[in-house]
């Protein structure tokens, strides 16, 4: 899954804690529609199926 995110254009500092099973990351792309991004990952990897996105 980090790797995954890693290759984003935009996404940088990538943190995913396995216990609390969270990602976190920085998106400097503002235009990217992160949503459709995630759901067009999660069609090859299973780590990021039923993600939900919560920001603060």
């Amino acid at each position: 899954m980090r790797s995954d995110l890693a290759n984003l254009e935009g996404v940088s500092n990538v943190q995913t804690d396995l216990k609390k099973r969270t990602c976190q990351f920085h998106l400097a792309n503002k235009d990217l529609d992160l949503k459709a991004k995630l759901s067009e990952l999660a069609q090859s990897n299973e780590h990021l199926k039923e993600f939900e996105i919560i920001t603060q």
